[in-house]
């Protein structure tokens, strides 16, 4: 297992502005006899191991750290002047989805820039890979080497994915066969290089897997002391539930857990922080392995789609926007799509960030109440005539909740 310091040692360096703000160095040509590809000179070295800040010289030479010091000898073929700024190993971003663009972009420059150097992708139940002969890690990772991506990347295989592969779109219970079959696609996957186990339990077809199978597909990560990361169940009304759910699949998995951007959406939730936290301190006193992360902003993004009740996506598209359409159902839907956005605060609480559909371009950076207002239309209708097919638009879309609601009290 790499170490802080052997990642210290074996690692790229980031450097960044301290306070300044976002102020990188740039590489200087040095004249004569090089004995190092770069050096960075007079920057304050915090190397990942929690001692304080030390003014060093770092060398590099053939992509690795080669030799630190106060003041080293010798020139590089590049040099760096870090006086007054920060020199640290490149960070890890341990809950990323830029597998979803590396094939159009390897260069990430949108990550590097930001001074991460690995990406943790495969996230919130979602992976490039299933674990099955013809999608296995092994073929992923092998397809990723040919893009030679700027960062290091690492997989959780998502147990939304593998459920799809074996049990499809529907919400039913996995039969013993399919769940053999799930948990061995997990088993090669770990054994193939894949991180840990993630899921989505507010998607589809994620939501629509049980306890005890979470638990079997979990059980290939407790050996290798392999993290379950989890985008929970619930994040609002049913949270307090939905965190004893992630560790009851800890617990009986016996295996490290991580919950994903922990958050209390909606107003009415914010006082439920406590019991949040209570309930992992009182797991990692009970012996298991539980932690969380949380991201700095005030909005979360997902598909519009996460508006809709889980169960009127059973059984994929087609049979979501039947029932849009199905007297028997449509009310109902209606009625709880509402619901949500009330616990988020209302339509102009949704912000479009992206469309797949040309038509609906004008809609991207708007919110989507003001939208709505400014076409005359329901905002839960999105299009004239309610038509099934303009919902599918409308699904297509990306979202950001909560910006604008009003800050929570100061906590004492």
């Amino acid at each position: 297992m790499t170490t802080r310091r052997s990642f210290v040692k074996q690692g790229t360096l980031t450097v960044a502005a301290v306070p300044l703000g976002h102020v990188w160095a740039t590489a200087t040509p040095v004249s004569g006899q090089a004995t190092h590809d770069l050096i960075v000179r007079g920057g304050t070295v915090f190397d990942g191991t929690g001692r304080d800040g030390r003014v060093m010289d770092v060398a590099v030479r053939d992509g690795r750290i080669s030799a630190m010091a106060a003041t080293l000898p010798g020139r590089g073929r590049e040099e760096i002047d870090a006086r007054g700024l920060v020199v640290a190993p490149g960070f890890v971003d341990i809950h990323s989805h830029g597998d979803g663009n590396l094939r159009e972009d390897p260069r990430a420059e949108s990550v590097i820039r930001q001074g991460i150097t690995t990406i943790v992708v495969g996230a919130d139940g979602s992976s490039r890979f299933t674990g099955a002969e013809a999608t296995s890690f092994a073929n992923w990772a092998r397809e990723l080497d040919t893009l030679k991506p700027s960062v290091n990347v690492a997989s959780m295989i998502g147990l939304g994915t593998v459920r799809g592969a074996v049990v499809g779109e529907d919400d039913r219970k996995a039969t013993a066969d399919e769940l053999t079959r799930m948990t061995a696609m997990v088993e090669r996957a770990m054994q193939e290089g894949a991180c840990g186990a993630s899921t989505g339990l507010e998607y589809t077809p994620g939501a629509f897997a049980s306890l005890d199978e979470l638990i079997a597909l979990c059980r290939p990560l407790s050996s290798r002391r392999l993290p379950y990361a989890t985008h929970m169940r619930n994040e609002d009304n049913e949270l307090l539930e939905a965190i004893d759910e992630s560790i009851a699949v800890a617990r009986g998995a016996r295996c490290p857990l991580q919950i994903s951007h922990l958050k209390q959406q909606g107003t009415r939730n914010w006082p439920k922080i406590d019991a949040s936290l209570a309930r992992l301190r009182d797991a990692r006193a009970a012996g298991i392995d539980a932690w969380f992360d949380v991201y700095p902003y005030e909005a979360y993004q997902t598909g519009l789609t996460n508006l809709f009740p889980v169960w009127a996506r059973d059984g994929g598209d087609t049979a979501f926007l039947r029932r849009l359409d199905d007297p028997a159902t449509a009310a109902r839907v209606r009625t709880e799509s509402l619901a949500k956005v009330d616990v988020i605060g209302g339509w102009d609480n949704v912000q479009i960030a992206r469309v797949s559909n040309p038509q609906d371009r004008d809609a991207e950076g708007k919110r989507l109440g003001a939208w709505a207002l400014s076409r005359g239309e329901d905002p839960y209708v999105c299009r004239r005539g309610a038509a099934a097919s303009q919902q599918r638009r409308c699904g297509d879309a990306w979202l950001c909740h909560e910006r604008g609601q009003p800050r929570p009290p100061a906590r004492p």
